[in-house]
């Protein structure tokens, strides 16, 4: 079976990324999109292929064909939207931030639990090959006791000033709120839970309302650490993460395609990475879990937990103080 899937918010990812990924995928099929304009709608569903071409939120959900929903729309509207389609009976796929506070997060998990649909946050690393290496290695105890890791996500994106993202009762916050969840969540994946954060932002660059860099320092359960670094500004990152054990360690960065470097004793090793389209991973994945019962990489738990782990950041930086999380 295909599962039949909507659209909510066709911005520039949705239409680079996740609609292209939905019709290469196995088991899935764009059925409907939504724009507000009926034109720029209708011009979308015949560039991607979607059946059908909708301007309001209400009338995409009530299209009796779909199946699942993927929530692309501004952060602050996430939460009525997961909703509203759980209440449909349709499952979920939520982009990040799942929300822009963990108490929607949880409205968002109890509506899809009360109506027996799947919900699944965005989070696009945890589908990598490097990254399921690392997961692997990890698990067969390849690097002793974890000790540190490291994920910077420095990218250059200048915020417009009224764009959504810049403004804080729309987006949450600034690169922690687009980047910190990724990078946040993919470290509690590999490393383990995550149980206090101190942090620190600036507005310096780009003189917005909401922070364009800064960094977060996470402390696990197992007495690791690990430190995440996050900026609108910076012009160039070739490191995509690092990870350090008592027994061995692991790079992995960007040169004309990702890369992993591993050292465990003499035991050194370079391994490359093609380009691996993750939507598509992720869609065919969420159809297995729907179809099949498989257990979700990305619960809506995770979402949760990473929202949980970004607002005790924000309450760092501001406090400058350690905050449990």
């Amino acid at each position: 079976m295909r599962l039949k899937w909507g659209v909510l918010g066709a911005g520039s990812v949705a239409q680079r990324r996740a609609m292209p990924a939905i019709q290469k995928a196995d088991g899935a099929e764009l059925h409907a999109l939504l724009s507000r304009d009926t034109e720029r709608a209708e011009q979308l569903a015949r560039e991607h292929g979607a059946t059908n071409a909708y301007t309001t939120v209400d009338a995409l959900l009530t299209d009796d064909a779909l199946d699942a929903i993927y929530v692309s729309t501004p952060v602050h509207l996430h939460c009525e939207h997961v909703i509203a389609a759980a209440e449909r009976g349709l499952h979920v796929l939520c982009d990040k931030p799942m929300a822009l506070t963990p108490r929607e997060c949880r409205e968002m998990i109890a509506a899809c639990d009360a109506n027996s649909v799947h919900l699944q946050a965005c989070f696009l690393f945890r589908f990598h090959s490097c990254f399921q290496h690392i997961r692997t290695w990890i698990d067969n105890g390849r690097f002793g006791q974890i000790v540190h890791g490291r994920m910077p996500f420095l990218k250059y994106y200048e915020l417009a000033p009224d764009e959504w993202r810049a403004q804080p009762d729309l987006g949450g916050g600034g690169c922690f709120m687009d980047l910190g969840p990724h990078s946040v969540d993919l470290l509690r994946y590999l490393i383990g839970e995550v149980n206090a954060v101190s942090a620190f932002y600036s507005r310096a660059t780009q003189g917005t309302a909401v922070e364009d860099t800064g960094g977060i320092f996470l402390r696990f359960d197992n007495g690791a650490q690990a430190f995440t670094d996050l900026s609108f500004s910076v012009s160039q990152c070739d490191i995509v993460f690092e990870l350090y054990g008592t027994d061995g360690a692991v790079w992995v960065y960007n040169d004309d395609g990702w890369k992993i470097k591993t050292y465990f004793g003499e035991d050194k090793q370079l391994i490359p990475s093609g380009y691996e389209d993750l939507y598509q991973a992720q869609f065919e994945h969420f159809a297995d879990c729907v179809e099949r019962g498989v257990p979700t990489i990305a619960s809506g738990a995770d979402g949760l937990r990473a929202s949980e782990i970004l607002a005790a950041a924000y309450r760092s930086a501001e406090t400058g103080r350690t905050e449990c999380c």
